[in-house]
């Protein structure tokens, strides 16, 4: 969901410099299938409410079906830009911590807290002026599950990126749950791989490892929560590493990509509980881009660039935003009630597209783009810190 600096070896960039394309691909692709999936419940039947499909009808509701597979392939590539900065690093013994928690600071917070604020200012106003609409008259507005309601302490812990580990996310904008599992690995990676590398007895690391996720499934509530978003991200990790040290066939990166292709189609059938279908999704892609020649590859690289580069930002306010644009939709006329598709609610949805699209862009350009300025005021705080202290 989001992507990193370069500084302090917090991220795996190609060892000439240049910038791996089929990664931006990724970020852009996922952020849109997840954006594609939560708009198409606020508006569409059910696919199992439709008396007779056609082809069109099924290609819509299976492209729009797998934005859960979305978040898969978002948290491999956090892997790969994090985590194998972080082991790399480490293993080098050349972290930096205050330099990696200054960016990954700015990184998440820079964007999550404008996206809160802008979360319950649309939730609002919309509960103000339009709350004869379904759109925020029903609570929880399903199947997403947006509610209005929230307390002091949930506040906080949204506030300090913990939602989905010590608490539900704020009910105007439940995918932020992704996003403190996220935070969490980006806390757990430097303690996880230190213990990898410190010259310990080996029983001490298997300890210190246990120790670390039972207090992790003690509080996410249960292995299933979080393993498999773990799994993932640390296959992301390992991904970056093999970029870096090898090069693989190509024939293994399109395995992956067969992979993901897989994991798409089987969840759709719903034969094989969700996690599996993660996991499908999320190892190959992690397997797809440790190959060099595929992340060099991208068709339209530099538009694809442009929407990769406001993909956290649409990810963050892409519900609150079609909530609210829905509510004014039904205020001038849309029908009150789930409907089946056709060319009005296609257009309808194409309208809810493009003003999450617009929005998250323009949203973008005084968050996300202004991350490396916050970023670098704080390590320019840390060193003025450190030359402070070592002059007294």
């Amino acid at each position: 969901m989001t992507e990193v600096s370069q500084r302090g070896g917090q991220s795996a960039p190609p060892s000439n410099g240049a910038h791996w394309p089929f990664l931006d691909l990724l970020r852009l692709g996922a952020a849109l299938l997840v954006l594609f999936g939560h708009t198409r419940g606020l508006l569409f039947v059910s696919f199992q409410d439709i008396v007779q499909a056609g082809l069109t009808t099924k290609v819509f509701y299976f492209v729009t079906g797998i934005h859960r597979e979305g978040v898969a392939i978002f948290f491999a590539v956090s892997g790969f830009l994090v985590g194998g900065g972080v082991w790399r690093s480490i293993g080098k013994s050349r972290f930096n911590p205050q330099a990696y928690f200054a960016s990954r600071f700015a990184r998440i917070f820079v964007v999550l807290l404008p996206a809160l604020a802008l979360s319950l200012l649309l939730d609002g106003i919309g509960r103000s002026y339009l709350g004869g609409t379904r759109f925020f008259g029903e609570r929880p507005l399903m199947p997403i599950g947006v509610t209005s309601d929230w307390t002091w302490g949930q506040m906080a812990c949204n506030l300090v990126a913990m939602q989905g580990i010590f608490c539900k996310p704020l009910g105007v904008d439940p995918p932020l749950w992704s996003l403190g599992f996220e935070w969490t690995f980006y806390l757990l990676a430097p303690l996880l791989f230190g213990i990898g590398v410190a010259r310990l007895p080996k029983s001490v690391k298997i300890g210190a490892a246990v120790v670390l996720f039972l207090g992790l499934n003690h509080f996410a509530g249960g292995i299933l929560r979080w393993a498999p978003w773990f799994m993932i991200w640390l296959a992301g990790t390992l991904a970056a590493q093999i970029v870096r040290d090898r090069t693989m066939p190509l024939v293994a990166g399109l395995a992956g990509l067969a992979a993901i292709a897989t994991g798409f189609l089987v969840s759709r059938f719903q034969i094989i509980p969700p996690f599996g279908t993660d996991l499908m999704v999320g190892l190959g892609t992690a397997l797809a881009i440790a190959n060099r020649r595929l992340l060099s590859w991208c068709p339209i690289a530099g538009s694809v660039r442009v929407g990769a580069d406001f993909s956290y930002s649409l990810y963050l306010i892409h519900v609150p935003v079609t909530v609210f644009l829905g509510g004014l939709l039904e205020w001038y006329g849309w029908p009150p009630v789930l409907v089946a598709p056709g060319a009005a609610p296609y257009g309808a949805f194409a309208g809810l597209l493009a003003g999450a699209l617009i929005t998250a862009f323009s949203f973008s350009l005084v968050t996300e783009r202004r991350t490396g300025i916050i970023r670098n005021l704080l390590l320019r705080k840390r060193i003025e810190a450190s030359a402070l202290t070592r002059s007294v």
